[in-house]
């Protein structure tokens, strides 16, 4: 196995979880290989066996890893990591190994976002309103300006978030960020995906502002499925 990188002193054990991270989700460390001993960690890491040793509780509460008392640490199957973690979604998005699990996220999105829009028709106040206002004409103004729009996007999507008044929804959507960062990142660069992406904020704003759930409901499940599509012909190309 090749040698880590010894890494700067700012949040030690974060640095190393991301490393390892991403080789497991890569495949360069494949299940069922046990990481080296924690000392020899520490050394090619440059820090101390009890930053390791933090780093890999981590690893073991993302369901990366299992650490077997005696043993040593192991790596697990894919089927145990936590699919919403949010540094295995980075890390699949970075080295290309999102479209494994693309299926199974994106319709967890769209069965969660859909039905956050439902209820945000029912319960948005003019606050919550005026904040996705806010967000439209932002994405109006830089829809030629992917990252920007991008904030905005997710911007408008917390305010559905937030509308609906539960605090679970708010946690689990916390989860669901990286993907909604995946999505905009992917298709930012087709053409035309902007406006209609605008387009379908729109449609999602104004069923919400009536109180029309199932019009919300309507609006963005064919946001989501428009987006999926994207995302799906973007992975193939």
């Amino acid at each position: 196995m090749a040698a880590y990188k010894h890494v700067a002193p700012k949040r030690l054990h974060v640095q190393i979880v991301e490393a390892i991270v991403g080789r497991i989700v890569s495949g360069e460390l494949q299940p069922g290989v046990f990481l080296p001993p924690e000392s020899e960690l520490a050394l090619q890491f440059g820090t101390s066996r009890t930053v390791v040793r933090e780093a890999l509780r981590v690893l073991a509460d993302k369901g990366l890893v299992e650490i077997r008392h005696g043993a040593g640490t192991r790596v697990t199957d894919p089927e145990r990591w936590d699919p919403l973690d949010a540094s295995i979604l980075v890390a699949r998005r970075e080295r290309g190994t999102m479209v494994s699990v693309l299926q199974d996220l994106m319709e967890a999105r769209s069965i969660f976002e859909c039905e956050v829009a439902a209820l945000a028709a029912e319960r948005a106040e003019q606050t919550h309103l005026a904040r996705m206002d806010a967000a439209i004409k932002m994405m109006h103004a830089t829809v030629e300006m992917p990252v920007a729009f991008g904030n905005a996007d997710s911007d408008f999507h917390r305010a559905i978030l937030e509308a609906t008044g539960n605090s679970v929804l708010l946690k689990m959507g916390d989860s669901m960020r990286e993907l909604l960062t995946f999505s905009q990142q992917t298709t930012s660069a087709l053409p035309g995906h902007l406006e209609r992406a605008l387009a379908d904020h729109i449609a999602i704003y104004r069923a919400v502002k009536r109180g029309d759930a199932a019009g919300a409901r309507s609006a963005m499940r064919r946001h989501l499925a428009r987006t999926e599509r994207h995302v799906k012909e973007l992975l193939r190309l």
